[in-house]
């Protein structure tokens, strides 16, 4: 009785809270998120999730055929121009609002485990970004990702596998060929005793040509995994 009271009192203050100082959606950074959301219902009914996790070909898989053996590709949004998951991606990267990552993690961790096409991985291993960047960014926005994504499927992330020892020039703007040249020989494997015979998940932020996703594979293939999967936050409309 003095449970459920305590419970209805609580509810009530949280109400009032809501209603006085709303939190601010993720995606649009306009309006107050929904009660117990972290979009407002508008982007609630608007966030473009992608079937990835359900079909085997999609637009990942589309965009690696043939330049990387992998066992499943996703993304968890589509990824337009202008459109709310570029804003919420912006918010991640350059506004330190980690708490976007985290919440796409944990929604894309959710989908794996309802998906049949991939395999429980060994291991999560974020696509790595410079130093020099970490340190303006205070983190690697696919760590983020990838540690949420962990803990719903109870698979650690480790960003110390996989290292970018080159910083190389924004893949914005560029073609494929010139980005996959932009990234060529950028990474190394710092454990490569990590790889050998597991089941590896390599997670990033936005797939676009996949340059990026094809350095990095060409990396890990080298060392033996068992498989090769990929999930991504987005990836970007053909």
């Amino acid at each position: 009785m003095k449970s459920t009271a305590i419970k209805n009192i609580t509810s009530t203050w949280k109400d009032i809270l809501h209603t006085i100082f709303p939190n601010i959606c993720l995606a649009c950074q306009k309006l107050p998120k929904a009660r117990d959301a972290q979009f407002c219902v508008e982007c609630l009914h608007q966030m473009p999730y992608t079937d990835h996790f359900f079909i085997p070909v999609n637009e990942v898989m589309i965009h690696l055929k043939g330049r990387a053996k992998i066992h499943h590709g996703a993304a968890l949004l589509r990824f337009r121009e202008g459109g709310i998951v570029q804003q919420m991606l912006h918010q991640l990267k350059y506004r330190h609002k980690r708490e976007v990552g985290e919440v796409l993690g944990d929604i894309a961790g959710n989908r794996f485990l309802e998906s049949s096409l991939f395999i429980l991985p060994d291991v999560i291993i974020p696509v790595p970004i410079h130093a020099k960047k970490k340190l303006v960014r205070r983190y690697n926005q696919c760590t983020v990702f990838g540690e949420a994504l962990g803990k719903v499927i109870g698979v650690r992330c480790d960003e110390t596998i996989l290292v970018k020892h080159t910083q190389t020039a924004s893949q914005t703007g560029k073609s494929r060929s010139e980005r996959i040249q932009n990234v060529a020989n950028s990474f190394s494997i710092n454990k490569s005793q990590e790889i050998s015979g597991r089941h590896i998940l390599l997670v990033d932020d936005v797939v676009t040509t996949g340059a990026t996703l094809e350095a990095c594979c060409m990396i890990l293939e080298n060392h033996n995994p068992k498989s090769i999967s990929i999930l991504t936050m987005a990836a970007a409309e053909s």
